[in-house]
């Protein structure tokens, strides 16, 4: 899950024919949206811990609970762990990678806890934004090692040494912290004061290579626990995402962002040319990787444009300042149709006819 450099989101710009902008289009922001400040993952591959906290984050506003920040890098340090042991098990038949789905993130909670981003930061080395870079390639090299090597579990040594790396980069997470006035532990922390159940929130995608209304496992290298989703139809995964949000609710969002039509310096993303029937084409674009899972944000809002197309308003982890509307990408319904590949949702948020089929 890479962020884009600047230069090639101008590339992308250039190779837009249409021309379209979001001054041409006359979009504005939705009046009211419940998200906290945009942050910026820089250099690492966390853009599913950001989008997947910055959707626990409004979820803690519609409660009532205020502007919160919660750390990515502890749902990023404790799934690592998690994605090294889970690789040797497998004896390295799982893509290893530093991305992941919001599931991680919900592992993290359930078997972790949560802690402020003000206690831990995950900067252990001080800088002032994340850099994963050298980590990455130190645990890559491990696991390739260890696999050769025909290592399926970690000896004590060894996940010694993983902690210490870990620590090195992430630093120490502390097992208590004072928030508020009040001592907490990570466990205390999610169950107490945040009062967040895993349980409550959902992954669902809609393709047609599998039956409607059942679960199944998400064929993609991210889905690297081999979680499963509920599968709708198209209508229903549109209607799931505006039913949230006219709720005031969020939804996470998975999908594609390495597409000419992702313009992320000019805050739009679109599908150049009209399409006649969305379900047969994104199950083409899935089937042909026309379409692949490669980032996670976090979809806040609706809009529309002049001519009453439909745009999601989205915000994005590359930062406040590295595109023309700080931040966020305004995503037409024909985009969201075709690339998301699956959202993320408080079941709550679900419309009731639709969820009684899913769970039935």
């Amino acid at each position: 899950m890479k962020k884009f450099l600047i230069f090639l989101a101008l590339l992308s710009t250039e190779i837009n024919a249409q021309k379209l902008s979001v001054a041409s289009l006359g979009l504005k922001p939705p009046v009211s949206i419940r998200c906290t400040p945009v942050k910026d993952q820089n250099l690492s591959s966390t853009c599913w811990s950001f989008s997947s906290n910055s959707f626990l984050e409004s979820e803690m506003m519609k409660q009532g609970k205020g502007t919160l920040d919660l750390s990515e890098m502890f749902v990023a340090r404790y799934s690592m762990i998690r994605k090294i042991k889970r690789h040797l098990e497998l004896k390295g038949q799982n893509y290893f990678t530093p991305g992941g789905q919001f599931h991680d993130a919900a592992w993290v909670l359930k078997n972790y806890g949560m802690i402020p981003e003000s206690v831990y930061s995950g900067k252990g080395r001080g800088e002032s934004l994340p850099d994963h870079s050298e980590m990455d390639t130190v645990l890559k090299h491990f696991v390739e090692k260890n696999v050769a090597d025909g290592i399926t579990t970690l000896s004590e040594q060894q996940q010694y040494w993983v902690d210490s790396v870990l620590d090195y980069y992430y630093g120490v997470v502390p097992k208590t912290f004072t928030y508020q006035g009040k001592s907490y532990t990570p466990q205390s922390y999610l169950k107490d004061y945040l009062k967040i159940n895993p349980e409550d929130y959902v992954e669902i995608t809609s393709y047609t290579h599998h039956p409607f209304y059942t679960k199944f496992v998400l064929e993609d290298k991210y889905n690297w626990t081999g979680d499963a989703y509920y599968n709708v139809p198209l209508a229903d995964f549109n209607s799931i995402t505006q039913t949230a949000l006219k709720n005031g609710y969020t939804v996470g969002w998975d999908g594609d962002a390495d597409d000419p039509y992702f313009d992320y310096y000019g805050g739009l993303a679109y599908m150049p040319n009209r399409i006649a029937d969305f379900q047969k084409e994104r199950q083409t674009a899935f089937e042909t990787q026309a379409t692949l899972l490669d980032h996670m944000m976090h979809i806040v809002g609706m809009t529309k444009d002049k001519k009453e197309n439909l745009w999601y308003y989205i915000k994005n982890s590359w930062g406040n300042n590295t595109n023309a509307i700080g931040g966020f990408v305004y995503m037409r319904d024909d985009y969201f149709k075709i690339r998301t590949v699956a959202i993320i949702v408080n079941k709550k948020a679900i419309p009731a006819s639709i969820r009684k089929k899913i769970e039935q």
